[in-house]
C-alpha cells in the first residue's frame, strides 16, 4: 500500500454503486486520500 496523503487518508469506504454517480464519487473520494474498496456484482459486465 503506499502513504496517502489528504483530507481524507483516515478513511476507508466501499463502494457498491453500478451507476455514474457512484463510481464517480468514489473516484473523488479516492483523490482526496480515502482508499476505496469497489464491490462489483458477478453478472455486471
Amino acid at each position: 500500500m503506499t502513504d496517502k496523503t489528504g483530507p481524507l487518508a483516515d478513511l476507508r469506504l466501499i463502494e457498491l454503486g453500478a451507476l455514474l454517480a457512484g463510481p464517480f464519487c468514489g473516484q473523488l473520494m479516492a483523490d482526496f486520500g480515502a482508499e476505496v474498496i469497489k464491490v462489483e456484482a458477478p453478472d455486471r459486465p
